[in-house]
């Protein structure tokens, strides 16, 4: 039998916080971005962001699993012509 102690220091939370708030900012950023749809490359341009597969994996995939964005082109969601549009009133 062994036991493991994990160590909480007090700059675990404080750090974690302001990064989730980051991210519901941006997300909110996207949100209201794309009330008129929009394509991917204008998603990135708006934020700035550079790498291709790093917004489709960690930004617009997990918006479009969560529902809060959607697909101008449900039946081809890999449509060249695809656009990405929110429902946020």
């Amino acid at each position: 039998m062994f036991t493991t102690i994990i160590p909480l220091d007090e700059q675990a939370t404080p750090q974690a916080t302001p990064q989730a708030k980051i991210e519901d900012d941006r997300t909110h950023d996207i949100l209201e971005f794309c009330r008129s749809p929009k394509s991917r490359k204008e998603i990135q341009d708006y934020l700035g962001i550079k790498d291709r597969r790093h917004f489709s994996k960690n930004i617009l995939s997990p918006l479009l699993r969560g529902g809060l964005l959607k697909l101008s082109i449900p039946s081809k969601p890999t449509s060249p012509n695809q656009k990405y549009y929110s429902e946020v009133n």
